[in-house]
């Protein structure tokens, strides 16, 4: 029971936590119902009222939302209040198309806040730490969410912001950072950096962390855990819910928990759009429950995981639990009829312990056969001959999880481009039709 940042909230029974969702659940239909067109006009196709929902399990009748209905009503048309009420703007990085924007009042800053809170506070964080924050301040929610989170549980914020790695590194030895945020990737990157630096990560006060904002494989995380001797633990969000802050797992690295008195989840699958089985793999479809400026009913959030059994969980938490991130049903990349995530491929690297940080699948259409070449660099300089023999094993063990043989290139460290806030993983330069 250690590191609760709201025990009541945390540890509410499975009964209490059903009734106040259903609670909050039809509180959240009649704003949306009643303030926002998209809404209203959903519920008409459907046929459905507001007073429809009677149980939780009702939920099913509800309309979907996409991406493309937030963009279709982009920046403002899904809003439930006025922008006078409103406080903050946060939008996504809008790297595959508009931005998507969310409007935050008062109450949507203060709940955002709490559940980044829990999460911090159950990685370890605690107001005696210096917590360096190593991500961009701007729209993109990241920076702020962890900030607000660290500020309310009482810790020392360090706002590093975006990039300049070197003056990272000596940011935390200038001030004995004990607890750092970021992007997964990165943190492997600042470890690298810090060691051309002369400078050994795993001296550092370093003894935390949190990291997110993308694909987030058991590999990757005991990379880092290794690179900087630290407790490693993992959160999930996106922009249309909060930010970061949904869920985060806690010290048994089982699991995210996610935050029921706030989102109330679905795992179905991607093409049917039906419930799967716990343990079964599926989409979260998050449905706000606590939010003012831009609740979203049944949000699509594409990303693959499966839930978990209801069993309170051995840190004393009964909120329910997910697995981490798998890929995202639009990432999936159909090669020669075969289904492939990254995740698979990153699962392969990050097991053996001469590769690097970074890495990128390529595809490319040769005689009229769609081609896979992973590109990853290796942790330090080879020899010509260690360079093929660690091309020949990747491919092999690449090879199990995928089926077919792609090519494997080992380049040098650090000569993959870095572009923007996270690691682009696929290149896809295939002839379209």
């Amino acid at each position: 029971m250690d590191n609760l940042f709201n025990p009541k909230m945390e540890t509410l029974s499975r009964k209490k936590i059903r009734d106040l969702q259903l609670e909050r659940l039809k509180k959240t239909v009649h704003l949306v119902y009643d303030n926002v067109p998209f809404y209203k006009r959903k519920f008409k196709e459907l046929q459905i009222k507001p007073n429809d929902l009677k149980t939780l399990d009702d939920i099913s009748k509800l309309p979907l939302t996409t991406k493309d209905d937030l963009r279709d009503n982009s920046p403002f048309g899904m809003m439930t209040t006025s922008l006078d009420n409103c406080i903050e703007l946060h939008a996504s990085s809008g790297t595959t198309g508009i931005p998507i924007t969310a409007c935050y009042t008062p109450h949507d800053i203060e709940a955002w806040s709490e559940v980044m809170a829990r999460c911090l506070s159950m990685s370890g964080l605690t107001k005696k730490d210096v917590f360096q924050n190593p991500i961009p301040y701007g729209t993109f929610t990241g920076a702020f969410g962890f900030h607000y989170g660290a500020q309310k549980i009482g810790a020392m914020v360090i706002p590093s912001g975006k990039g300049q790695s070197e003056r990272q590194i000596k940011l935390m030895g200038y001030y004995g950072t004990t607890f750092m945020s970021g992007v997964a990737s990165y943190a492997v990157r600042l470890g690298q950096i810090a060691h051309k630096m002369g400078v050994d990560p795993k001296q550092s006060k370093v003894r935390n962390g949190l990291f997110g904002a993308e694909m987030f494989t058991t590999g990757l995380k005991k990379r880092i855990m290794d690179i900087w001797n630290i407790d490693v633990h993992d959160i999930y969000g996106l922009t249309e819910m909060c930010g970061p802050g949904a869920s985060a797992d806690c010290d048994q690295h089982d699991g995210l928990h996610l935050w029921e008195d706030h989102f109330l989840v679905e795992c179905l699958d991607p093409n049917t759009l039906e419930p799967v089985s716990l343990e079964e793999d599926g989409e979260l479809v998050l449905t706000t429950l606590a939010k003012e400026g831009m609740p979203l009913l049944r949000y699509r959030t594409r990303d693959i995981a499966n839930l978990y059994d209801l069993e309170t969980c051995e840190c004393g938490r009964t909120h329910i639990k997910h697995s981490t991130i798998k890929g995202r049903s639009d990432d999936m990349i159909i090669i020669r009829g075969t289904n492939i995530f990254p995740g698979q491929i990153e699962s392969v690297l990050m097991k053996n312990p001469s590769v690097g940080g970074n890495w990128r699948m390529i595809l490319l259409t040769e005689n009229d056969v769609d081609m896979l070449t992973v590109e990853v660099e290796s942790k330090q300089q080879l020899s010509t001959n260690e360079t093929s023999n660690l091309e020949q094993k990747l491919q092999n063990d690449i090879k199990t999880v995928i089926v077919f043989t792609p090519r494997v290139t080992v380049l040098p460290p650090n000569t993959i481009p870095e572009n923007g806030l996270k690691a682009k993983r696929v290149i896809d330069n295939r002839k379209k039709d």
